[in-house]
């Protein structure tokens, strides 16, 4: 292991003393461990990865990857899931040429160089701190030894406020998706929007909801439903690879877009709902949806505007004869979106 520097000594122990004396929350730390990571390593960018599944998400985030939140990757396919599965730090000079990375991910985010560092709680690995930049060889011994230890002051962290035993993930996921809840949802809306609100970023948000879905249940019985939900979840979770999907209740869904505009968020939505058209487990059943773009709104406000655009496009659609060629010429006229 490379001794530190006294520098980097003394900027670990300010970090640590800074999260002595605020005291804040197990994502408070991460944002603080991040942005420090990326400051002491000179890294363009920071990030916390978590592991979900069979995905590495963009948990925490800091510098260049700030547009990223939410971003997953394939575990097997990436550096990061790689870190979790080996549970060892893991240093890319180059992944231009490395087959450990996901190289059309690394292209998306500017990262040549790479530095992921394993998060434990208990004995799981449950994710990463990582670092990159879009310069090739830019980490050392150092840097390695840096991320480790800085891996550890958010490990201790997770100890602490068992933020990762198994019941405190089923407080914010619906258990038949797997996609986060409601609860879920108001936190990160309210992160999405004091982020796009700092950096002057565009986000939209989308209510969906699925017609017919109780016929369905009455029909062809509850498990037949609950195929339609989990069909329908699968395909907002893959809308965009930043995109944050979410669901409320019953056939209710919401998605987040940071970082885009109501055109393009309007456009991923109606592939979403054709994809739903199309798709014979979900036979009998339309998507109706909503959105809402970013201006000077809070939560509520955001939330209710569309809330109410999603509702208007349920009243559009009870006065036309429901047909998918109807529904198709209503979404290309966007008569399922409000733009403010």
């Amino acid at each position: 292991m490379s001794a530190l520097s006294e520098t980097r000594t003394l900027a670990i122990i300010e970090t640590q003393s800074a999260i002595a004396a605020r005291s804040p929350t197990l994502d408070g730390v991460m944002a603080l461990v991040v942005s420090r990571a990326q400051q002491i390593t000179g890294a363009a960018a920071g990030v916390v990865l978590l592991n979900q599944g069979n995905e590495m998400v963009y948990h925490v985030v800091s510098g260049a990857a700030e547009p990223f939140a939410g971003m997953r990757l394939d575990v097997t396919a990436s550096l990061s899931g790689r870190c979790v599965l080996q549970n060892e730090v893991l240093l890319c000079d180059d992944a231009s040429d490395d087959p450990r990375v996901d190289r059309e991910a690394c292209l998306k985010v500017s990262a040549r160089s790479i530095l992921c560092a394993p998060l434990i709680h208990g004995e799981q690995t449950v994710g990463v701190l990582a670092v990159y930049d879009p310069n090739a060889y830019v980490f050392g011994e150092a840097d390695v030894t840096t991320l480790r230890v800085l891996a550890g002051i958010i490990a201790t962290a997770m100890a602490y406020t068992g933020k990762f035993e198994p019941h405190r993930r089923e407080s914010s996921h619906d258990p038949l998706t797997g996609l986060p809840n409601r609860q879920a949802f108001d936190e990160q809306l309210e992160r999405e929007i004091a982020r796009a609100s700092r950096y002057r970023g565009k986000l939209t948000l989308c209510l969906a909801d699925l017609d017919g879905l109780q016929a369905i249940n009455d029909n062809r019985g509850l498990a037949a439903g609950d195929a339609v939900l989990r069909t329908v979840a699968t395909m907002l979770r893959r809308l965009r690879d930043s995109d944050q999907a979410f669901r409320f209740d019953g056939g209710k869904f919401a998605v987040i877009f940071p970082g885009v505009d109501y055109v393009r968020a309007r456009t991923a939505v109606c592939r979403a709902q054709k994809a739903v058209e199309r798709d014979p487990v979900c036979l009998g059943v339309a998507l109706s949806w909503g959105l809402a773009g970013l201006s000077t709104d809070d939560e509520e406000t955001l939330l209710a505007r569309a809330d109410a655009a999603l509702y208007k496009g349920k009243e559009d659609a009870r006065r036309t004869p429901v047909s998918s060629d109807t529904r198709r010429d209503q979404l290309a006229a966007g008569a399922y979106s409000a733009k403010r």
